[in-house]
């Protein structure tokens, strides 16, 4: 892998969670997996269920990843061995994000998202946000 000398002046971030990487300088490989499951539910008699994620299909499907058919070759002039960043400021990283100064190998991020709300109806019938399931 090619290598230069990343110089930076400030790099600054807030936040930075669920399987997000910041890097200063060289890697060869970055790998990110977020899975979540939000569960919102409104009542008065709240109670305790366990869920699983193995019970929804969006954590049960592979994880695709797009081939490259056509040829492709890279060609690279770096006269300036030194890559330079001023100041860079970040206000949140979430679910499998990069920010990246410098060379890397390969990256492969992956974030899964189930968000189902509950919400009590008129009659008191339960209506949830799970209708997409099997297109999520």
């Amino acid at each position: 892998m090619f290598s230069r000398i990343s110089k930076v002046k400030s790099l600054t971030s807030k936040t930075l969670f669920f399987s997000s990487t910041m890097q200063i300088g060289d890697c060869s490989y970055i790998d990110g997996k977020s899975l979540v499951l939000a569960i919102q539910e409104k009542s008065d008699n709240f109670q305790q269920q366990e869920f699983q994620f193995n019970d929804y299909s969006i954590f049960k499907k592979p994880f695709y990843v797009p081939r490259i058919d056509e040829p492709f070759l890279p060609q690279f002039s770096n006269p300036n061995p030194f890559i330079r960043v001023g100041n860079v400021h970040i206000i949140g990283m979430s679910t499998s994000a990069v920010v990246g100064v410098g060379n890397v190998g390969h990256i492969r991020m992956e974030s899964r998202v189930k968000h189902i709300r509950k919400v009590q109806g008129k009659e008191g019938n339960t209506a949830t946000g799970d209708t997409l399931e099997e297109n999520s």
